[in-house]
């Protein structure tokens, strides 16, 4: 399984730069917004900074606290050192999307796959070295991974739903002309309450099955059981007892 994982991060991983990249590339074309906010970005003009870290303040219309590397954002924006990019400063306030969210919700998903870029090195690392299986280091760090995956959707998710805001269809349909006059406040509690009950079962029996399956271990020995001794149903790996 280790070997299995190791070997699909070492094609997905960065083939997810690949796609970002080409998706950043999209986002500035059709929805320039979104994108100053993901990158803090609120002057427009050529050579712009790759915000590192900011505190994004929508009042002052500036960052706060920022660390920024020189021209980085125009380079793997526009592919251009000296590329132009628009700000948020070029665009109506009720046009812009809430910059806080987005911008620190697109950090949360690039630091993820900065988690996964580095166990995926490490493990080509320890592989070279036929120290994989054994490291318990890596091991660890790897199974407090495992959230990683999921962090990073979410985070994108809230940075693609967010920063598309205040619009439904960008440019043409506001979000406050697309609501429904019949549904009511109480309608969309109960529906997203609906949704984390359901959610939370199904990752929940997940989470109690994986966990079981790693408290009992790997067993001194694997024999071959016979077709009348394997389990009937799954979750017999990890609630039978050893025998």
């Amino acid at each position: 399984m280790i070997a299995m994982g190791v070997l699909l991060a070492s094609f997905l991983v960065p083939l997810q730069a690949v796609l970002g990249d080409l998706h950043g590339l999209n986002t500035l074309e059709h929805q320039p917004q979104k994108l100053a906010a993901m990158e803090g970005i609120w002057e427009s003009g050529t050579g712009q900074p790759a915000v590192i870290f900011a505190i994004p303040d929508e009042t002052l219309e500036r960052n706060r606290a920022e660390i920024a590397i020189p021209k980085l954002a125009s380079f793997y924006l526009t592919h251009d050192w000296e590329g132009y990019v628009e700000g948020l400063k070029g665009y109506p306030r009720e046009d812009r999307p809430p910059v806080a969210p987005v911008f620190f919700s697109f950090r949360l998903m690039v630091g993820m796959w900065l988690v996964m870029l580095g166990l995926t090195v490490w493990a080509w690392l320890l592989a070279w070295r036929r120290r994989l299986y054994t490291s318990p280091a890596y091991l660890r760090i790897a199974s407090w991974s495992i959230p990683a995956g999921y962090i990073a959707v979410t985070a994108g998710w809230v940075t693609t739903e967010v920063g598309r805001q205040p619009w439904v269809v960008y440019g043409h349909l506001r979000t406050a002309e697309a609501v429904t006059p019949t549904l009511t406040g109480g309608d969309v509690v109960a529906s997203l309450v609906l949704y984390v009950v359901t959610y939370a079962v199904i990752f929940g029996f997940g989470t109690y099955y994986l966990v079981r399956l790693v408290q009992r271990g790997m067993p001194a020995d694997l024999p071959e059981p016979s077709l009348d001794q394997r389990p009937a149903r799954p979750l017999s790996a990890a609630t039978q007892d050893e025998t």
